[in-house]
């Protein structure tokens, strides 16, 4: 063993110098003075120690031939001459920094003394301070895309919100009059040319295709007179030859409805009038009769049918058959006026009917454009729909029938109370002097309100109320029978007010308990 002889600190045999103050070992025990016999590794031990150089700074020694001082760190001065025993080092201007030591359990006696660089506190300072700037700006980065994320959030959220509430759609046999009246289609007819027809010059002025454009350029109008039809006739769907006189100037002369599938004279006079407004391209020559072929449907899927039962129609329509309605009565013609024999002169009566007081027309069909010519019939004799109108206006259980004429034929249309109201309504109109048949379309309330009370009682069977049953007198339902519970009674008046657009006055359900089993 071997000890420190400045602080007396033990070390193995084959340590040199303290570790604490650097000063050389010396045998543990050893009398001051006497003399040691070295074996050969102390031997070169102690050569070694010789020629070793000590450091300027903290008196270390260091082996020859080392820079760098294992204790502090100092650089060396390389040895002036070869086996020099005290050589001299020239310190440099600055202290070096000093260096971390490293204990002796750290390292291996091997390695000898080793040193890690050693950080200054400005250096720490300054590594902190370009940590935190670093973790600053990710900072702000996640800062940021934090808040647009939120704000974004904030902003669907907020749209969401304010939205206003969507309104479910009423089923068609709830609601059958918005729903039809919804999204009507006025298109012309595919399988159906638009025909023109008058002198040949002006006829060839008339392109087909400038009369189509018109068409769709006032076809928002044609669409508003067809929903407003639909306010009064659900689900009413009509195709319709519709004729109008052209004038050289653009104008309309007048215009009719030749033949449509289903006959409906208000939508016809609504059409008519209308249509009397339009303006085409002003020409030469004389005026032309155009025929466009329009169909009226509730939904585009039924514009094929309906064109198809047209075309039907048009093709058994003769040159010379009165319109269906027209914007005045015709009047047979003088044969002076159609410029032909009293035998050519057609014998038709009366073609067709419109608003009392109006002019009479000469239909195309009965003489040229050049030669139309406007008349008033005679003071004594009254036109045919409205004979047919005065007679029905006069009995107060048929104030609510509205009829119109093709020749001798009258349609009735609208509401009479009951079937015997009907056949009054039939009666009346066969005694009109020139009425040669009559077709009736009249409907009833009493029919109306068996049609609501019947589905009011479907709906009640439905329910699980079958002991329920319902009478409707006309926006009133009644109800009566017997139920279990009380929340039965209360429950078929909602069911019932669902069913048809009536509204429960007496609620005469008698509740009765059943039986335990």
């Amino acid at each position: 063993m071997k000890s420190c002889p400045q602080c007396a600190r033990s070390y193995p045999d084959n340590e040199i110098f303290c570790e604490d103050d650097g000063a050389k070992l010396g045998i543990s025990g050893a009398a001051p003075g006497r003399v040691t016999t070295l074996m050969a590794d102390d031997e070169a031990a102690a050569r070694t120690s010789a020629s070793a150089v000590e450091c300027p700074v903290c008196g270390g020694k260091a082996q020859p031939g080392e820079l760098i001082c294992n204790f502090c760190g100092t650089r060396l001065a390389p040895d002036t001459a070869e086996g020099a025993a005290s050589p001299t080092v020239t310190p440099s201007p600055a202290r070096p920094t000093p260096e971390t030591f490293i204990p002796a359990s750290d390292r291996s006696p091997s390695r000898g003394f080793q040193t890690t660089p050693q950080t200054t506190p400005i250096d720490e300072a300054a590594g902190e301070d370009a940590g935190r700037g670093i973790w600053g700006i990710l900072g702000f980065i996640a800062a940021a895309i934090i808040a647009l994320a939120a704000g974004g959030w904030l902003a669907v959220y907020l749209s969401h919100k304010n939205q206003p509430p969507q309104v479910a759609e009423a089923s068609p046999a709830s609601s059958p009059s918005p729903a039809a009246a919804a999204s009507p289609t006025v298109v012309l007819a595919k399988t159906i040319p638009i025909q023109v027809t008058g002198d040949l010059a002006a006829t060839l002025q008339r392109d087909p295709k400038d009369l189509a454009k018109v068409f769709a350029d006032n076809n928002a109008g044609l669409a508003d007179v067809y929903r407003h039809t639909l306010d009064s006739s659900p689900g009413l769907s009509d195709g319709m030859i519709l004729r109008l006189h052209i004038m050289a100037d653009g104008s309309v002369g007048d215009g009719s409805v030749r033949i449509s599938t289903s006959p409906n004279p208000s939508l016809d006079a609504e059409v008519v009038k209308l249509t009397s407004g339009w303006k085409f391209a002003a020409a030469t020559g004389v005026g032309v009769n155009a025929d466009y072929p329009v169909v009226f449907a509730t939904k585009d899927a039924d514009v094929p049918g309906i064109e198809a039962d047209l075309k039907t129609k048009v093709a058994s329509l003769g040159p010379d058959e009165a319109p269906e309605y027209a914007l005045s009565p015709a009047t047979t013609p003088t044969p002076a006026e159609a410029g032909g024999s009293p035998a050519a002169a057609p014998s038709t009566g009366e073609a067709a009917v419109g608003p009392p007081g109006s002019e009479a027309v000469l239909p195309a069909s009965e003489a040229t454009p050049s030669r139309r010519k406007h008349l008033r019939p005679a003071p004594h004799e009254e036109p045919l729909r409205e004979r047919v109108t005065t007679e029905l206006a006069s009995n107060r259980r048929l104030r609510r029938v509205q009829a119109y004429t093709t020749g001798g034929n009258v349609t009735l249309m609208g509401k009479v109370f009951d079937d015997n109201d009907k056949l009054l309504a039939e009666q009346t109109v066969r005694g009109v002097k020139g009425v040669s048949s009559v077709t009736d379309d009249l409907t009833t309330d009493t029919a109306e309100w068996a049609q609501n009370a019947n589905a009011i009682n479907q709906q009640l069977q439905g329910a699980g109320l079958s002991g329920v049953t319902a009478k409707v007198i006309g926006k009133t339902a009644y109800l009566s029978g017997t139920v279990k519970t009380q929340m039965d009674k209360e429950r078929a008046v909602g069911v019932a007010q669902a069913a048809a657009r009536v509204i429960v006055r007496e609620n005469l359900i008698r509740v009765e308990p059943g039986g335990l089993f």
